[in-house]
C-alpha cells in the first residue's frame, strides 16, 4: 500500500483532534456530569488505552499494514458515529475506548508503511503529522460553523454525525484506491525485545514526554492567570503553532534526517530550555504566542527525529509490537507529567513549572549526549529471513 495515497484518509479521519479535547468537558458539564465523572471519563481511558497499545501493537504484527489502516478507519467511523448520541457515561465510555483503539490501529499500520521505504522516517512521520494537524484546523471551522449555528447538545450531535460520514468516505474512497499487495505476514513472530540502545532511547522518551506535558497542559491556566487572557486570545494561541505545524512537519522531519537525529534532538531542547526560559519573562501575549510557537516547533522537531531514531533499524514485522513498547514510555510521561505540573502550578505559582522544565532541559543536554547513539546515515531496515508460517 503507497504511503503517498493516505493523505486523503488521514485528513478526513482527524476533523476532531484539536477541537475535542476542549470540547469535550463543556459537553460533559452541559450533560449534568460531575468532576469526578470526568475525571474518571479521562483516567479510565489512558489507562485502557495504554493497555491496548500494548495488546493490539503485538497482533497487529501478524496482518498486512493495509488491513490495519483500513481497520482504523472503520473504528473512527464507528466511534464518530457513538460520540453523535452518547448522552450517559458508559456510552461516552465506549466512544473513547473505540476511538483509542483507531488512534493505535492508525500510527501502528503508518508506521510500518513508513519503516518500508526504509530512508526519511522522520520526514514522512512530519508529513502524517501535518496532515493530521490539517484536518484539525478543517475541524475547527466545521465546529464553528456547527455550533454557532446550534445550542451545544444538538450541535454536538450533528458534527459528529458529520464526522462519522466524512470518516466513512474515508473507509471507501480507501477500500476503491488501495490495492492487497503487500507481502504475507507471519504467524509465529520471533519474540522482540528492546536492545540496550533501543532502552537508552525509550528512556530518554518518557524523560521528554514528562516535561514537555507538565507545561503543556498548564498553557490555558497560564494564559488566564499570566494575561487575564479571554477565549480569543487563548485560541489565537494555541491555532498559531498549529496552523505552522499543519505545513511544516515533513521539513522539521528532514532536519532530523539529513542533519542527524540525535544533532536534531539535542538542538531542539537547547532550544525548548531558551525559548521557555524567555516565556516566563514575556510582557504581552502577542509575544508569548510567538515564543510558544517556537516551542511547538522544536518540540515537534524533536519528537520526529526521536521517533525515528528508535524505528530505525527495526524489522517492519516487529512495528507493532515495538509501538506498543515505546508508548509505554510516552504514556507514563504523560500521566506524571501533568499531576507534577499542576501540583506545582498550584502550590508555587504558574511560572515555577516552567522555571523547572528550562532547568531540566539544560540539565538533560549532558545526559541526551551521553544516552543518544551517534547519529549515522539512513540504513534499510533489517528483515527477518528464513520465514517459515506465513498469514495472508
Amino acid at each position: 500500500m503507497d504511503y503517498k495515497k493516505l493523505k486523503i484518509p488521514v485528513i478526513m479521519i482527524s476533523l476532531p483532534i484539536i477541537f475535542f479535547d476542549v470540547l469535550l468537558p463543556v459537553y460533559t458539564k452541559e450533560l449534568g456530569f460531575t468532576t469526578f465523572q470526568f475525571t474518571i471519563l479521562i483516567s479510565v481511558f489512558s489507562i485502557f488505552q495504554l493497555i491496548m497499545r500494548l495488546v493490539l501493537g503485538k497482533v497487529s504484527d501478524k496482518y498486512s499494514r493495509r488491513s490495519i489502516f483500513i481497520s482504523s478507519l472503520l473504528c473512527f467511523c464507528i466511534a464518530y458515529f457513538v460520540y453523535a448520541v452518547a448522552t450517559e457515561l458508559p456510552t461516552l465510555l465506549l466512544a473513547r475506548v473505540i476511538h483509542g483503539m483507531a488512534s493505535i490501529l492508525l500510527t501502528i499500520s503508518l508506521y510500518g508503511m513508513i519503516t518500508d521505504t526504509k530512508s526519511g522516517f522522520a520526514q514522512k512521520l512530519g508529513g502524517f503529522g501535518s496532515n493530521r494537524n490539517l484536518g484539525g484546523l478543517i475541524g475547527v471551522g466545521l465546529c464553528f460553523y456547527i455550533l454557532y449555528r446550534y445550542e451545544l447538545l444538538n450541535g454536538w450531535t450533528i458534527l459528529f454525525m458529520v464526522c462519522g460520514a466524512v470518516a466513512a468516505l474515508a473507509f471507501v474512497y480507501t477500500l476503491a484506491t488501495s490495492r492487497a499487495s503487500e507481502q504475507q505476514r507471519m504467524i509465529d513472530l520471533p519474540k522482540f525485545i528492546l536492545s540496550p540502545e533501543k532502552r537508552k532511547i525509550w528512556f530518554v522518551n518518557m524523560l521528554l514526554c514528562l516535561f514537555f506535558s507538565m507545561i503543556g497542559v498548564l498553557l490555558i491556566p497560564y494564559l488566564q492567570a499570566g494575561f487575564d487572557a479571554d477565549i480569543e486570545e487563548i485560541a489565537i494561541t494555541f491555532l498559531l503553532p498549529m496552523l505552522v505545524s499543519s505545513f511544516s512537519g515533513s521539513f522539521l522531519g528532514k532536519i532530523g534526517d539529513r542533519a542527524g537525529y540525535r544533532k536534531a534532538i539535542t538542538i531542539s531542547i537547547v532550544i525548548s530550555c531558551i525559548t521557555i526560559s524567555t516565556v516566563v519573562f514575556s510582557p504581552r501575549l502577542s509575544i508569548f504566542a510567538v515564543l510558544w510557537t517556537i516551542f511547538i516547533i522544536s518540540h515537534f522537531t524533536s519528537s520526529l527525529s526521536l521517533d525515528a531514531m528508535f524505528f530505525r533499524g527495526i524489522s517492519e514485522e516487529h512495528i507493532g509490537d515495538a509501538s506498543g513498547k515505546y508508548s509505554i514510555g510516552s504514556y507514563l510521561g504523560g500521566i506524571i507529567g501533568p499531576a507534577l505540573g499542576g501540583f506545582v502550578f498550584d502550590t508555587y505559582g504558574p511560572t515555577v513549572p516552567y522555571i523547572i522544565f528550562a532547568v531540566s532541559m539544560a540539565l538533560l543536554v549532558p545526559l541526551l549526549l551521553t544516552m543518544l547513539p551517534k547519529d549515522e546515515p539512513d540504513h534499510p531496515v533489517v528483515t527477518i529471513e528464513n520465514r517459515t508460517h506465513f498469514h495472508k
